[in-house]
């Protein structure tokens, strides 16, 4: 028994203890300690801790004797066995059976946590494998170029197609050259079936450059003959079924017979470009004249074994400055293997890309996995006192504190591979639902012995670092004091576990935060002002020779009940890529530059998209100068500087008649880019037709197609609702919120089972207290008030923490956005509300069990 004046908290030195676990012999050490620990207590409750405290240490240095010390080799030191291993696994079998409600909470929590690991590790392993199945990826490279406009160089991967015949010329350091082009959906027709596929225009050395094998023919021979083509394997079945589809012939848009020429493997989901189908990239160019100033196409290279690729660069540096005449666009050559994951430049220079995601999701997962490792560590350390008698036995009996820690280590290794086994049951069954949020396809591969052999890695980690606290911290129990009930634990231990606890809530909480500022700013992006009519608008691309007819086809839709505008232009109104530099206008500094973005349009273009019309006028036919005139928007007059737009003549003698507002294009995060609209009247690839909503907006659109067939027979009718392609584009960014809020559902799930075990540890610590309470009156609320309020303290914490985190790391992703939100404070107020909720629902069924406990069971002693 200890006096009863001692203090519960006075310890010995831990240091002095430490020394002579060092020094002796593991058959003397339990003996020695425990007849010290013994004589310190009896001594602290008479001469006082500090005077205790001194004499331990001098009684410890004394025992620096001969006799005492370790020895290199002794009879009772034993190794391992295949049978004391047995022993292990078969007690921890009969410990996870004997207490159900403790194993499936700790292997729950680990299966969650692994599941999550699993996938964020499929899903990198993906992305590190991008095309990587290329045999000579380390000899390819892609041709870019950097562009200096006003200070600011631009890097973009489009150069033009003339490139491809000067390097292959003039450099002996290239093996292979091949220039693409044309990305995009083409008509092909067979027999009676027509369908729009996938493909793009290539030179043959494109698969001598990359693999893509081949069976059936030869693509390479293939691609240098201007009849053929190349599709792949699933593209064969689609077309042709089970017949052989060698010679076999499509037509192409309508207009060139193409025979099938090779048959390649399909494109694996690991390779950064996609395709159904290659088409001779001579058919191409007797089509187009292809000139230096059209920057449309990817110009990829393999270069000659021990190229020294910063000579190479330097040598090319200015090859398209010869050619272009510009002395600010400089030519170089980036690796194939980067271009995934390195793709974002800024200034010229390679910044991230995909692997800053990469960084994010990976430490994403290591978190998490801590976090189940926590909820391990605190479900042991809450039954430390039903398992403090078991440690003292077995001491007393004979274990050495290393057997009892291999024995806890074993249990943790046990619980973690059943979690493991769980989760990798999880992970099948969420895949589908994880691919959806991500946009990718990630397989679990039973057959891949790496994907089993990191599993087994994480699973081996986990359980170690998941069971070595409770390992250690319960094999130290000293078997003199546990057995005679006291299990009196430092204030170093109950720090450690609430500390880890807030630890997980600081992970919590910062994912909340993050899942309320992403879905905010989700939604005011997506309501922002466009600056046109989305609502009742189609575009309908202008297939073949329709762009031909579009006064005729216009003036048939107008005929159309409820149709009240048709128009054209030669973009989508969400993706406007062509532009140009070097842009004139009155009082242009020389030095000054800028890219605007240019379009051709049709008359009623302002109208039919619902512009708004700031200054002048808009194209009108009662104006035959319309053909020299243009409309500028709102940015590119302020860019300009132009005060009295209207009547100004920039460009090439282009006289300004309108200045639009701006409205939304491209980029929907981004600000409004500098804009030209020019007046065309032929050869434009997309109507625009505006209708009253109305319940008859269906048959509107079979009139349409009716109207469409007729005209253009050989092509099927297509057409797309300008706001439905619009809302497409956040498809990435809803992604990434989807992905945010459910890791954060895990992330918090998996916290709250470690306030389970933190809550049934204080619970079962202050089971005599609560005991005593009740019998001097304390009612339920009280007593369930007063566990509640300690539990709460971890979660305020984290809250202090995570919240100026989330904050900064929050501001740095929204800077990165032109549109964008102001973090608001009840962003974060929300985010802790519901973490304090959760939390306090978590404990409050802990918090009532133990006061409505009987306190005659918590105060007897025996």
């Amino acid at each position: 028994m200890l006096p009863k004046e001692q203090k519960p908290d006075a310890s010995p030195p831990r240091w002095p203890d430490k020394l002579l676990e060092r020094f002796c012999a593991p058959h003397l050490l339990e003996e020695v300690m425990g007849d010290l620990h013994e004589r310190f207590y009896l001594r602290a409750g008479k001469v006082g801790v500090g005077k205790a405290r001194r004499q331990y240490v001098r009684e410890v240095l004394s025992y620096l004797r001969p006799y005492v010390f370790k020895k290199e080799k002794l009879l009772y030191q034993k190794n391992l066995t295949i049978d004391m291993l047995q022993n292990y696994l078969k007690i921890a079998w009969r410990n996870i059976l004997l207490h159900r409600l403790y194993s499936i909470l700790n292997v729950t929590g680990l299966a969650v946590g692994l599941a999550c690991g699993i996938l964020i590790l499929l899903w990198i392993s993906l992305e590190f494998s991008f095309d990587k199945f290329h045999k000579n990826l380390p000899d390819t490279f892609v041709m870019m170029k950097n562009q200096d406009l006003s200070g600011t160089i631009y890097t973009g991967e489009t150069t033009p197609a003339p490139l491809s015949s000067k390097l292959r010329d003039d450099f002996p350091e290239i093996k292979y050259v091949a220039c693409t082009g044309g990305f995009g959906q083409h008509l092909i027709n067979r027999e009676t079936e027509s369908s729009y596929e996938n493909g793009m225009y290539a030179e043959g050395d494109l698969f001598n450059i990359l693999t893509f094998p081949a069976l059936m023919g030869d693509p390479v021979k293939a691609l240098n003959d201007p009849s053929s083509l190349v599709i792949t394997e699933s593209t064969a079945k689609k077309w042709f079924g089970d017949q052989n589809p060698m010679g076999k012939t499509v037509r192409l848009n309508n207009t060139d017979e193409l025979q099938v020429g090779a048959v390649i493997q399909d494109v694996p989901n690991n390779s950064t470009f996609k395709f159904d189908m290659v088409l001779p990239f001579r058919l191409l160019e007797q089509k187009e004249k292809l000139k230096w100033d059209n920057n449309s196409f990817i110009n990829f290279v393999a270069l000659q074994p021990e190229t020294d690729l910063s000579l190479f660069n330097k040598k090319i540096k200015f090859l398209l400055t010869e050619n272009l005449e510009n002395e600010k666009v400089e030519l170089f050559a980036y690796p194939l293997a980067k271009l995934h994951l390195y793709s974002k430049f800024r200034n010229g220079e390679p910044v991230g890309g995909n692997i800053e995601m990469i960084q994010i999701l990976g430490c994403l997962g290591i978190f998490i996995l801590l976090i189940a490792c926590i909820n391990f560590m605190n479900l042991a350390t809450a039954r430390s006192e039903r398992r403090a008698r078991e440690v003292g036995i077995r001491k007393v009996m004979g274990a050495y504190r290393r057997l009892i820690v291999g024995q806890f280590l074993s249990e943790a290794l046990l619980m973690t591979f059943l979690g493991l086994a769980l989760s990798i049951c999880l992970v099948n069954l969420l895949i589908p639902f994880f691919n959806q949020l991500i946009v990718k396809k990630l397989d679990f591969n039973f057959t891949n012995w790496q994907i089993w052999s990191s599993l087994l890695v994480i699973g081996l980690i986990t359980g170690i670092v998941a069971g070595s606290y409770p390992a250690f911290y319960l094999s130290g129990f000293q078997p003199i004091r546990v057995l005679k009930g006291v299990v009196i634990q430092g204030r170093w231990a109950a720090r450690l576990r609430k500390g880890l606890v807030t630890f997980q809530f600081i992970i919590s909480i910062f994912l909340l935060i993050t899942t309320i500022v992403i879905f905010k700013q989700l939604d005011y992006v997506q309501k922002r002002p466009l600056g046109y009519e989305q609502e009742n608008l189609i575009e309908i691309p202008a297939n073949g020779d329709l762009s031909k007819q579009f006064a005729v086809v216009k003036n048939d839709l107008l005929h159309i009940p409820g149709v009240t505008s048709v128009s054209a232009s030669t973009d989508n109104l969400l993706q406007l890529g062509g532009g140009f530099t070097d842009f004139s206008w009155p009082g242009k500094n020389p030095e000054e530059d800028f890219k605007i973005t240019v379009t051709w349009v049709q008359y009623d273009w302002v109208k039919t998209a619902g512009l708004h019309l700031l200054e002048g006028r808009d194209f009108s036919p009662d104006y035959g100068s319309d053909q020299s005139a243009c409309l500028l928007n709102k940015t590119a007059v302020q860019r300009m500087g132009l005060k009295e737009p209207i009547g100004t003549i920039v460009g090439e003698n282009n006289q300004v008649i309108g200045v639009v507002d701006d409205f939304v294009f491209n980029n929907p995060t981004s600000d409004p880019e500098p804009m030209i609209i020019f007046l065309r009247t032929n050869g434009l690839g997309h109507f625009f037709v505006r209708f009253q909503n109305d319940a008859e907006w269906k048959q509107r659109i079979a009139q349409m197609e009716t109207v469409i067939k007729k005209h253009s027979p050989t092509y099927p009718f297509d057409f797309h609702f300008t706001k439905e392609e619009y809302q497409m584009q956040f498809d990435e960014i809803r992604g990434i919120g989807n992905l945010t809020t459910t890791f954060s559902g895990l992330a918090i799930f998996i916290a709250c089972l470690g306030l389970v075990g933190l809550s049934a540890y204080i619970a079962e610590q202050r089971r005599k207290e609560i005991g005593i309470r009740k019998v001097l009156g304390a009612s339920v609320s009280q007593i369930s008030f007063s566990l509640s309020h300690d539990f709460l303290k971890p979660v305020v914490w984290s809250f202090i923490v995570a919240a100026p985190l989330a904050g900064w790391t929050m501001q740095q992703l929204l800077q990165k956005m032109d549109y964008h939100i102001s973090l608001a404070w009840w962003m974060f107020v929300l985010a802790g509300v519901i973490a304090a909720i959760i939390a306090l629902l978590t404990v409050g069924f802990q918090s009532i069990r133990a006061a409505l406990a009987n306190p005659v069971d918590s105060l007897r002693n025996e």
